[in-house]
């Protein structure tokens, strides 16, 4: 009689950026990483490895030197030597307002006349439209900490905080120590969604990939990644 032994799960090690909630140090929630994990649920002969808060900028030179298998929020092929997947990380910068002050934001152009409150290179970043309704706005700031972005806002002293909705909500609970609620503040979808993906150096990573994200998103799980992380920060409001 004989008996054949179960192939060895093939190991890889995947770089993770450096800010949260998107990304966290280890054992702390983190939703991209979460959307990976979840990805080689369908991948069961991979046994995952992470390296935590890699600076965005090392995510790149870490993968192309091939100290990495992978490497996440990877925006562009031009970018690396390796293959990249489908996108997979979705992005949405938007303008959040206190529900108080009632504030109308319906267009990139609204933000001309408010106070507006940004992160570095935003005007760069998010391109001519936002850069022209901003350009002219003498109260509109750019500062370095999201902390520093939701204190602005709890506090008044802008009426308009720009930048991803995960990241706000984190910073104001950092800030606020829970004092403040998520729900008392209000979403402006304005810009449109940015996404990016996962960089490989094997392209039989990267095809792998891709067919268990179509799987993991068919499934219904990909979005209730999104939706427990923005619960669990706070906010149900619609």
């Amino acid at each position: 009689m004989s008996f054949s032994l179960p192939n060895k799960a093939e190991d890889i090690v995947i770089a993770l950026g450096n800010f949260e909630p998107l990304f966290s140090a280890a054992n702390k929630p983190a939703l991209f990483k979460d959307l990976i994990d979840g990805v080689y649920q369908y991948i069961p002969d991979k046994k995952v490895s992470y390296r935590y808060m890699v600076p965005n900028s090392r995510l790149v030179v870490e993968l192309n030197k091939q100290a990495v298998d992978g490497s996440a929020n990877i925006f562009s092929q031009n970018e690396i030597k390796g293959c990249i997947t489908e996108p997979i990380f979705a992005y949405s910068d938007v303008a959040v307002s206190k529900k108080a002050k009632k504030v109308t934001v319906k267009s990139i152009e609204d933000l001309a006349d408010l106070k507006v409150v940004s992160y570095q290179r935003a005007t760069i970043l998010l391109g001519k439209q936002y850069h022209q309704a901003v350009k002219k706005n003498q109260y509109y700031r750019e500062v370095a900490q999201p902390e520093d972005q939701a204190k602005l806002l709890a506090t008044d002293l802008v009426d308009v905080s720009i930048g991803d909705k995960y990241i706000f909500f984190n910073s104001l609970q950092t800030w606020s120590k829970g004092r403040m609620a998520s729900d008392d503040f209000v979403i402006h979808p304005i810009f449109p969604p940015v996404s990016s993906s996962m960089g490989f150096t094997k392209q039989t990573h990267c095809d792998e990939f891709n067919v268990a994200l179509a799987k993991f998103k068919k499934s219904g799980d990909y979005q209730m990644v999104y939706d427990s992380h923005l619960k669990r920060l706070g906010y149900t409001a619609n």
